[in-house]
């Protein structure tokens, strides 16, 4: 599930992406105003249960420190965010 929670917070944001259900997923992504290479991974524990890792591959020229790690978390955060909707409408 958190893999196509991935998808589906990438397309909503009109990002590009390598779409590949096993293994990274590589994307540009807008975030704060600015574009930046991203990998998500998943690791499916159980059946309900995943480890979703987000990292930048390629950061945007001028970002801080601190606007790389906000922008990372904003891309977790949008995924966890789009599972809860989804099972809440379950």
């Amino acid at each position: 599930m958190a893999v196509y929670a991935v998808f589906d917070v990438l397309d909503r944001m009109g990002c590009q992406y390598e779409q590949a259900p096993v293994g990274d997923i590589k994307a540009e992504a807008k975030v704060l105003g600015h574009t930046s290479e991203y990998a998500f991974a998943v690791t499916e524990q159980t059946i309900n249960t995943s480890i979703l890792h987000v990292s930048m591959l390629r950061p945007a020229s001028g970002l801080s420190e601190e606007e790389k790690q906000l922008a990372v978390r904003y891309l977790a955060d949008s995924v966890l965010q789009h599972i809860d909707e989804v099972q809440a409408l379950e």
